[in-house]
């Protein structure tokens, strides 16, 4: 067993495999942090994960019972020696000594003298994509270059590569790992995932269910909304491929005020309350609501805000034209343009308030004509502009409610709906505030019924966004 001054503890690195490796080696060592794994600890967590390689020696497929890590292996470490071509022809005996001679401990005699790539102390040895994950593609190869021997790594640092797997979603011919710069989330999410992990191995073959669309991004998202505390850095799903028939390194970002908002809608009691409205406003008929926020989170997160309006105004009918779930959905949709679109509080409260005058304009007439004409103006080819030229005529010579200024749209609030850079979005905002200030006040519309079905057709061609494709 090496001594503790040449193995030293655990360190975390700028490398984010090599981050979630070494909490899900203070995981499987139950230890408080990674600086706590070293020594006697750190040789009894690697000796675990080489026990869970060991129990493969006597099965010959990856999905006989025991076979977790053989199959695991061919994404992860792809012709070592737990998976070599000549398997079939080995002994029990003699595969259980290349396992243990492969992850043992390096003699110090034949240290390589170089520094450790990821942390700078003494590298025990040079190590390839037996032993790590290489590379995406050409530009980051996923081979040793000719006539290099390798990468240079400590023991603590090849150990963390060794048990990244364990903090990882293995599925599918891939490995999904989350991370992030925030300590305390990784150290909780990485901790969680390894007893999923030994858990998924130690059950046996099960029969494989073919995931949901958007599972992993969906699995990022359950992850920070149960999360207790504070969320302070973005959150990164990695998906990658080690294998020899697939080398791939995909990351993309839950940005921290998005992340921070999601998990406020499960600790948030209005919040939680409307965040199942949120979900249904997602959906596609082949994409489950939550599964499509998570993914529009990830990419675009100002597509939750138009798919959500969308889905309001798609709503409207003739038997209620504004939609109880407005009410609900709008404090949460103001939120999300404050806290993930950085909209200032006060540009949200001037199209509120336009919103407002708008509403006690429109209301004033239970007919199809006034709101008819303002959803025509919002739609493709309408003329906004002259529609809000025309009305700040009405609204001069209207009974206006107390307190409320002479102007309909003041040069600010016209500069938010036509000449920002976010128009789009704030016009999107406003229908939908509209819509809630009509809904606060009772209004609902009376007439024929071809006339409210044309109204309907009309807010079907405005609130349309269009469908993303499906992926899994």
């Amino acid at each position: 067993m090496p001594d503790t001054a040449s193995n030293p503890a655990l360190v975390l690195t700028a490398s984010p495999l090599q981050r979630v490796g070494a909490f899900a080696l203070a995981a499987l060592a139950k230890a408080g942090h990674p600086r706590e794994v070293s020594g006697e600890v750190l040789h009894d967590a690697v000796g675990r994960m080489t026990g869970h390689l060991l129990e493969t020696v006597k099965v010959a497929k990856a999905a006989d019972p025991g076979g977790f890590w053989l199959g695991a292996s061919y994404l992860l470490w792809p012709n070592s020696k737990l998976n070599p071509t000549a398997r079939g022809k080995q002994s029990f005996s003699e595969r259980d000594r290349l396992i243990r001679e492969w992850r043992a401990y390096p003699d110090p005699a034949g240290w390589p003298g170089a520094p450790c790539a990821y942390c700078g102390r003494p590298a025990c040895d040079w190590y390839g994509k037996v032993d790590i994950p290489l590379g995406a593609s050409a530009a980051h190869r996923n081979t040793t270059a000719p006539g290099h021997e390798g990468t240079p790594l400590c023991y603590p640092c090849v150990a963390s590569l060794w048990a990244f797997p364990y903090g990882a979603s293995l599925s599918g011919g891939r490995a999904a790992l989350m991370h992030s710069w925030d300590d305390d989330f990784l150290a909780r999410m990485t901790a969680t995932t390894v007893t999923r992990t030994l858990r998924q191995a130690s059950a046996g073959p099960s029969e494989k269910q073919k995931p949901g669309p958007y599972a992993r991004e969906l699995w990022v998202l359950q992850a920070v909304r149960v999360y207790g505390q504070r969320i302070t850095s973005g959150v990164e799903l990695i998906v990658l491929s080690n294998s020899n028939k697939e080398q791939l390194l995909a990351t993309q970002e839950l940005s921290q005020p998005v992340a921070e908002f999601l998990r406020s809608t499960n600790k948030n009691p209005k919040r939680s309350a409307a965040y199942p409205v949120l979900v249904a406003t997602q959906g596609t008929k082949q994409v489950p609501g939550e599964a499509f926020l998570a993914k529009r989170a990830f990419t675009r997160p100002a597509q939750v805000l138009d798919f959500a309006i969308g889905h309001v105004l798609k709503q409207i009918s003739a038997a209620a034209l504004v939609p109880a779930e407005t009410t609900v959905l709008g404090p949460l949709l103001y939120a999300y343009c404050r806290e993930v679109l950085t909209m200032d509080d006060k540009d949200v409260e001037r199209i509120r308030e336009l919103a407002r005058r708008l509403a006690a304009l429109l209301g004033q007439d239970s007919r199809r004509g006034p709101f008819r004409e303002f959803i025509q103006a919002n739609g493709k080819g309408g003329n906004l502009h002259g529609w809000f030229r025309s009305k700040g005529v009405d609204w001069l010579l209207f009974e206006r409610p107390k307190d409320t200024p002479p102007v309909l749209l003041p040069v600010r609030d016209y500069r938010l709906l036509f000449e920002d850079e976010r128009s789009w979005s704030w016009r999107r905002l406003l229908v939908f505030a509209v819509l809630e200030a009509l809904a606060e006040a009772g209004w609902e519309p009376k007439g024929p019924q071809e006339e409210l079905q044309e109204i309907k057709e009309l807010v079907d061609a405005v609130g349309g966004g269009q469908e993303e494709g499906v992926q899994r």
